[in-house]
């Protein structure tokens, strides 16, 4: 479908019903604030990645990596709020872990085929994605508690599955009306998103354990349907992301794009709206950790470009709508636009050495300084020795925008 066609109009007036029912208005952190996250976050994420170990796995074009990487921060830093610098950091590793996932290409079933006893018995994985996610996992499960780790575990499990299916084009055969969320489940991370939420320094899982395990719960829909919301104007003219909800939904239902977008509009709503009512009158500190997400989430997929929300801007009319969204587009830019030059580079800008986690120095203690970010030195990279070379990318869920090399975000004049 062209973009020229687009039903921007339409498009706008959606938007626009689900920005004023959240009152979106993201207040988290000031610009002070956000950029000293995101130099922490970046350039513990970076040292990670800098280790030999991951360099000796991973092999891809040091641009690649460092844009996987600057993106992943920003979506940490933009949406787990209320966390402490070492739980982001961590976070954010693991998403880049799923990015090498995400941005491949090969069957996995030969490699798969012991995957269930391997589990079991404790022995080592044949799949290199595996071999990658489990010497990370204990790390950054040891942030959490037992049951929001098990929702961390699941979630990976799911998008992994997800990847499987996908790497077929497949929209679900007619009448099996429950394929499309079938799908979009098992891709969209929820569970990670909600489990991550609440590391156990914060909370206390058991005390809390109706108020985190109704979170995790409730905050699966809107993490998919936000971003399938915001997906759809980048999504309309892009042969690769054919296979999304909205189209699955037309194909399996016989409805029209139009009948299957106003769905997803009506459940995008509805399900923000619930988890925020859901916990508003329960432990104050879980509800403002879920409503600090939900604006983090809208402000990262106004400021990511790869959701082409400028064009939007710069093609909406001076209706009603159109001059709300563009409100609502420079208040989430003033908040969000962030040079990457402020943030995004090795060693840190202000010179100092990175500061520690947990105090070992890093996730694993190593201060190996990070090759090939802003052409220090060389990196070797993102598709890797197999590891990115097992299943298909461009996947509907959110992080499927990590991979892809941005650039600096520009305000609009009027800011």
């Amino acid at each position: 479908m062209d973009s020229k066609n687009f039903p921007v109009d339409f498009y706008v007036k959606a938007l626009v019903r689900y920005f004023d029912a959240i009152q979106y208005h993201d207040d988290n952190f000031s610009h002070a604030e956000r950029v000293t996250n995101l130099r922490y976050v970046y350039a513990e994420t970076a040292k990670y990645f800098a280790q030999p170990t991951q360099q000796a796995a991973i092999k891809a074009k040091p641009a690649r990596l460092n844009a996987v990487m600057r993106t992943s921060a920003q979506v940490v830093v933009y949406c787990w709020t209320k966390v402490s610098l070492d739980v982001m950091v961590a976070v954010s590793v693991y998403f880049v872990h799923i990015v090498l996932l995400d941005d491949t290409t090969n069957n996995p079933a030969p490699e798969m085929e012991t995957f269930c006893n391997d589990l079991v018995h404790g022995k080592k994985q044949k799949h290199p994605f595996w071999m990658l996610m489990n010497a990370f996992l204990p790390k950054c499960l040891s942030h959490y508690g037992g049951y929001c780790g098990l929702s961390i575990m699941r979630s990976t499990f799911d998008y992994f599955q997800g990847c499987w299916v996908e790497q077929h084009d497949f929209h679900g055969y007619a009448g099996s009306e429950y394929f499309p969320l079938y799908l979009r489940r098992l891709n969209g991370l929820g569970a990670i998103c909600g489990g991550s939420l609440f590391p156990s320094e914060d909370f206390d899982e058991e005390a809390l354990f109706p108020q985190i395990s109704t979170a995790i719960a409730e905050i699966e829909p809107p993490v998919a349907f936000v971003n399938d919301l915001m997906s759809f104007y980048k999504e309309y003219s892009n042969p690769r992301d054919q296979v999304n909800l909205v189209t699955n939904c037309c194909a399996v239902e016989g409805i029209s794009v139009q009948e299957s977008f106003d769905r997803l509009t009506e459940d995008t709503i509805r399900s923000s709206l619930r988890v925020i009512e859901v916990l508003d009158d329960k432990d104050p500190k879980v509800a403002e950790t879920i409503r600090a997400f939900v604006q983090g989430y809208v402000t990262w997929h106004f400021c990511d470009e790869r959701f082409r929300m400028r064009e939007v801007y710069e093609r909406c009319d001076d209706s009603s709508d159109g001059l709300k969204f563009r409100h609502y587009y420079e208040k989430a830019m003033a908040v969000g636009t962030i040079d990457f030059e402020e943030w995004a580079v090795w060693p840190p800008v202000d010179g100092s050495p990175s500061g520690e986690l947990n105090g070992s120095g890093g996730l694993n203690g190593l201060d190996t300084p990070l090759a090939g970010v802003n052409g220090s030195s060389k990196l070797t990279g993102l598709e890797a020795n197999g590891c990115a070379s097992a299943l298909v990318g461009d996947m509907n869920g959110f992080v499927s925008s990590l991979a892809e090399d941005t650039g600096v975000i520009t305000p609009p004049a009027s800011i």
